[in-house]
């Protein structure tokens, strides 16, 4: 497929699906930079971690480096 293919797939979907945007402010980013030293996880999981810290909420994933992170933050773990 091509680039522009691309972009109007994700299009499609990010506008069919429910996100919210949140900025990476500087706690947020703190709280990344923590979690990335402490458990060895790439900068986008840290991120994500942090977020679902900071709004108690739960992490949806099948990525194995979360399970490092149970006791810090929610996960519920996709089959």
């Amino acid at each position: 497929m091509t680039e522009v293919n691309y972009a109007d797939v994700k299009y499609m979907l990010l506008k069919s699906l429910l996100f919210q945007f949140h900025p990476t402010g500087r706690s947020l980013v703190d709280s990344a930079a923590d979690f990335k030293s402490r458990f060895k996880i790439s900068l986008a999981d840290a991120l994500a971690a942090a977020l679902a810290k900071e709004k108690k909420a739960e992490v949806v994933t099948g990525d194995p480096e979360f399970k490092a992170l149970e006791k810090e933050i929610k996960v519920q773990w996709l089959k």
